[in-house]
């Protein structure tokens, strides 16, 4: 059994005064970060620098506390930041230190999830029983805006009037949209567990499966090209991976065909979707795909992509020990091998065995019935790592709701 102890069903109740005003700062951390309506605000940001502030200064007095007692992920996490913190504020000044401040916050979360790991992930359930909650009334606001204006997700990440009354409405931008590909996926699984295990299809599994379909057409709504094939991927391999080795075999040469298929034909069929996509983004992700495929060679919104993931690669694959250390020169594009060529080889070996301790730990401890849970997660989490910038609301996501969802499922 997963993460079994002494203490694996501490209850909320059963925690002491100072324990309750921790949880209610990791409360307010993840609805601060996942929440598009508190996305701007001075008074915003104060709280929750003072809440990882609070959190952090009553871990000091913890018997079995992170701080002093860290496992090896936090501790090579310690050496980590210490190391990248100084080379960063040598090579571009204090400026650079606040531009990481997500890349920080999301890092935060894995002192958190060792924390709690060490007393019980079942303490943290009810922050992500609200998150579902709240995801859901943020997926119907997003969605109702997105009819009204398919760019509205992205006018939310520039800074400027428009974004700030968009993110009052509760419209969530590029964070949001990549968060629910592990929410998806989590909430599938507790569709999933209900279903067979249960067998309940009460209210509550019903407003699951509504609040999934709904992520579904806001990731399809929103149009992040990425995002929807990663969804799709994810969904496919989680719904359909079996068991029997046979069905995976089959499985295997059904996508192997399709595969076949769409290299042979692929232009032919996106100029048959390119009508159905006027007027939205798709049309120009779809032109800029049969350009490619023409020319051989990325072009639009993919060149840039391409170009940046290739600038990283080469500035790494120049100074591969100790890499370039300004920040100027990167492509900017993605988590991993920005690290890679800002901070060299050892560097971003550090942050791959951050990122990828827990998930593999969880896979390798989760019970039979849930591998193919966390290896899609663990899929989705090397795969938004490698393709986007850092968001702080992946930490929550990949330390805290996910993990509390697989506690969940193991012990009931």
């Amino acid at each position: 059994m997963y993460l079994t102890s002494s203490s694996s069903h501490i209850s909320f109740k059963a925690l002491s005064f100072f324990d309750k005003i921790k949880f209610i700062c990791i409360l307010y951390l993840s609805v601060w970060m996942t929440s598009p309506f508190l996305a701007y605000g001075t008074i915003y940001r104060i709280f929750a620098l003072l809440a990882i502030g609070l959190w952090v200064f009553l871990e000091f007095f913890e018997k079995r506390t992170v701080i002093f007692k860290p496992t090896s992920y936090i501790l090579l996490l310690y050496i980590f930041l210490f190391y990248t913190m100084s080379v960063s504020y040598l090579a571009d000044g204090v400026s650079i230190l606040i531009r990481n401040i997500q890349f920080y916050l999301m890092l935060f979360y894995l002192l958190v999830y060792a924390s709690y790991q060490r007393k019980s992930l079942n303490i943290l359930r009810p922050i992500v029983y609200i998150n579902i909650f709240l995801f859901t009334i943020w997926m119907l606001t997003t969605y109702i805006a997105l009819l009204e204006n398919g760019h509205a997700s992205r006018y939310v990440i520039r800074s400027g009037e428009e974004a700030m009354e968009l993110t009052k409405k509760g419209v969530g931008g590029f964070t949001f949209i990549y968060s629910l590909l592990i929410y998806i996926i989590s909430v599938l699984a507790l569709i999933k567990n209900r279903l067979r295990y249960k067998r309940l299809l009460n209210s509550i599994t019903l407003f699951l499966i509504a609040s999934v379909i709904l992520a579904m057409l806001v990731v399809l709504k929103a149009e992040y090209s990425t995002a929807v094939l990663l969804m799709v991927l994810s969904v496919v391999f989680f719904l359909f991976y079996s068991d029997s080795i046979q069905k995976n075999i089959v499985l295997f040469f059904v996508m192997l065909l399709i595969f076949i298929a769409l290299k042979f034909y692929m232009i032919d069929i996106l100029k048959m979707l390119l009508p159905y996509a006027e007027g939205t983004n798709y049309s120009h992700k779809i032109l800029d795909s049969i350009s490619s495929i023409e020319t051989g060679q990325a072009t639009g919104t993919a060149e840039d992509r391409v170009e940046r993931y290739i600038r990283s690669w080469n500035l790494f694959l120049e100074h591969p020990l100790v890499g370039v250390w300004s920040f100027r020169d990167i492509g900017k594009h993605s988590m991993i091998l920005d690290t890679f060529a800002q901070f060299g080889f050892f560097g971003g070996v550090a942050l791959l065995y951050i990122l990828l301790k827990v998930p593999i730990e969880l896979y390798k401890k989760a019970s039979k019935s849930n591998k193919v849970f966390t290896i899609t997660i663990l899929f989705l989490i090397i795969a938004l790592s490698s393709l986007n910038n850092v968001s702080m609301a992946y930490g929550f996501m990949f330390y805290i709701f996910y993990p509390v969802i697989l506690y969940r499922l193991e012990h009931e």
